[in-house]
């Protein structure tokens, strides 16, 4: 049983403003043996404590300047994104530059420190002890962002994030990624589809006490699909996502793309007690079927094949490998169901939904994997005062 509780205040004076938001997450009655991570459980905290200011004109658009803590989703929300799923939050502390036109155009631009949610043990955790959240030097996150509005209500996209990590313990990271991403958004009537494609760089470990080795790696997606005008909005959706692993753990470099600060929710199934994918290590189609039978109704069914991309890596999230490779690459066939009711639109919704993973050859072969199917179910309710 999880809860998340966020009180947030706004204040503007042109050309000044501030943001105060604290959120409370916990997890309950799991017990002694229960899931216990920072991706559950982070008891009062500030997620947010920013000021803004209005800069004025730029050409033709205007730009400002925000200072402090504050979360963030950038545009496929792939790589950064504030959880809305998962019941702890993304949130980094630093200066953002924002210059935005009339027509969507815009330019962001950013250096931050990714704030570190504590306590960590799991001990603490379950406990739902408050120790403060913080953030160093020794982790680094700076960024640009730029978006284009284009004929046919296509939308461009091209970015670069570096990630720079030097925390005893950790992986350590120091490695760029650009990329870039075309998207035309769903619409009565017509088709919409999406692509997006970034490469990693620089150097980084592939276990906390292994050496430094070359860091390249890329993660590429691409759908399409059609929305139909009628009553119900039936949409039905294709779509690919391949995400590059470490082919060989003894060439000297690592090849597992890094998700960086994004999100799989929205893609790939429930995270928290589940998670069973990850934008690493990952080779999958999926095909996705949705319909609204009434204005405050949703109903979603995704199908997706669960491979892995490199069969010598690990499946990233579990820590389920063969290094062998001799266990194949297919972890399984995955199910969800999704179903929303806007009980109060704009302020309340509940949400059901489950899925089901039908084990593949690898959980079958992998020493240290348990073989056979697994199931995920939940039920969510979020109340917007």
């Amino acid at each position: 049983w999880f809860t998340r509780t966020s009180v947030r205040a706004d204040a503007q004076f042109a050309p000044v403003g501030a943001t105060f938001e604290v959120m409370d997450s916990r997890a309950f009655g799991a017990g002694d043996d229960g899931l216990a991570d920072t991706g559950t459980v982070n008891a009062t905290d500030v997620v947010q404590g920013f000021a803004t200011c209005s800069l004025g004109t730029l050409g033709d658009g205007r730009h400002r300047l925000l200072a402090g803590r504050y979360t963030m989703s950038l545009g496929g929300r792939r790589f950064v994104i504030r959880n809305v799923y998962r019941n702890t939050v993304n949130n980094f502390t630093g200066v953002d530059w924002l210059w935005q036109n009339d027509d969507g155009d815009a330019v962001r631009a950013f250096w931050t420190m990714p704030v570190r949610r504590r306590p960590s043990d799991v001990p603490s955790l379950r406990d739902n002890e408050f120790e403060w959240d913080d953030q160093d030097l020794d982790l680094q996150f700076p960024g640009v962002h730029a978006t284009r509005v284009l004929e046919g209500r296509t939308i461009f996209e091209a970015f670069v994030f570096g990630v720079f990590e030097d925390d005893a313990g950790t992986t350590v990271r120091e490695f760029v990624t650009p990329g870039m991403r075309l998207f035309r958004p769903a619409s009565r009537g017509t088709w919409f589809g999406e692509f997006e494609g970034a490469f990693q760089f620089g150097r980084s470990r592939a276990s906390a006490a292994g050496p430094s080795l070359d860091h390249a790696a890329y993660f590429l997606h691409g759908s399409v699909g059609w929305q139909w005008d009628l009553a119900w909005v039936p949409t039905v959706r294709l779509a690919y996502d391949f995400a590059t692993g470490d082919r060989d753990p003894t060439d000297g470099e690592n090849n597992r793309f890094d998700r960086l600060f994004g999100a799989p929710r929205f893609e790939y199934g429930p995270t928290g007690l589940w998670g069973a994918m990850q934008r690493s290590n990952l080779s999958s189609p999926e095909l996705r079927v949705s319909v609204r039978p009434t204005a405050t109704t949703w109903v979603m069914v995704n199908y997706r094949d669960f491979r892995l991309a490199a069969s010598r890596d690990q499946w990233v999230g579990s820590g389920v490998r063969d290094p062998s490779g001799a266990a194949g690459d297919h972890v399984g066939q995955q199910l969800e169901l999704r179903a929303r009711w806007d009980v109060l639109p704009q302020n309340m919704h509940v949400e059901i939904g489950g899925a089901y993973l039908f084990g593949g050859t690898f959980l079958e072969r992998a020493p240290n994997a348990r073989s056979g199917d697994s199931r995920y179910g939940y039920v969510e309710m979020i109340w917007v005062l």
